[in-house]
């Protein structure tokens, strides 16, 4: 981290750096998902030596969607394993996830979301191939996983996504929700820049959520 830079700060850079190596990597094949997508989520580092809940290991960002097709500030978010370590079998990932419906958004504003096909919230794998639009939209999440340099399909079922409020009110330097500042939009940060530049413009859609 450098100097002078707050570990939430270090956490939005280092999530901008992912996605744009994503979007180098896998250009045209991400369209579909992110125009479909009503939220996106990126982990950068998911550490297996480490517990993820509360570690910084595994913090990651959520930005979501407006009707405009505009992202949101980032809110803080922890991706966690099962138990202990990860359970994918690499020592270090950087995972993405692809938020497709509203609904799916609107759980993450107020409670924990475990993931899996037995959870409830079923969990798609981003294919090599770019799917129909109708394919991407069948499943409530798409993951896509880069363990060692190469994106492989693994498992995060049974992972938790937890809010993680004390970095929000830490980032944004007032008590914020993360309703607050994905969906009314009233908190903002000259510095997330670097991380809504990092995602592209999507076409503005009608679909809005409710408040």
């Amino acid at each position: 981290m450098s100097e002078g830079v707050s570990p939430q700060q270090t956490i939005v850079e280092n999530s901008a750096a992912a996605f744009t190596h994503l979007r180098e990597e896998r250009g045209p094949q991400l369209e579909p998902y992110l125009e479909g997508a009503r939220g996106v989520m990126i982990f950068p580092r998911l550490v297996k030596a480490s517990l993820i809940i509360g570690g910084e290991g595994g913090n990651g960002v959520l930005v979501a969607k407006g009707s405009d097709g505009s992202w949101s500030n980032p809110a803080f978010y922890s991706l966690g394993a099962p138990s202990v370590g990860l359970q994918i079998g690499y020592q270090e990932a950087t995972v993405v996830l692809f938020l497709m419906e509203d609904a799916v958004v609107q759980k993450a504003l107020h409670s924990d979301v475990t993931l899996g096909t037995n959870a409830s919230v079923a969990l798609g794998d981003f294919d090599d191939r770019t799917e129909a639009r109708s394919e991407v939209l069948s499943k409530p999440i798409y993951q896509l996983v880069q363990a060692r340099g190469a994106f492989v399909g693994v498992s995060l079922d049974g992972y938790v996504i937890s809010a993680r409020n004390k970095h929000n009110q830490a980032y944004y330097r007032t008590p914020v929700t993360p309703r607050s500042i994905l969906i009314d939009r009233t908190h903002v940060r000259p510095e997330a820049d670097i991380l809504l530049r990092a995602l592209p413009t999507p076409k503005p859609q009608a679909i809005s959520l409710s408040r």
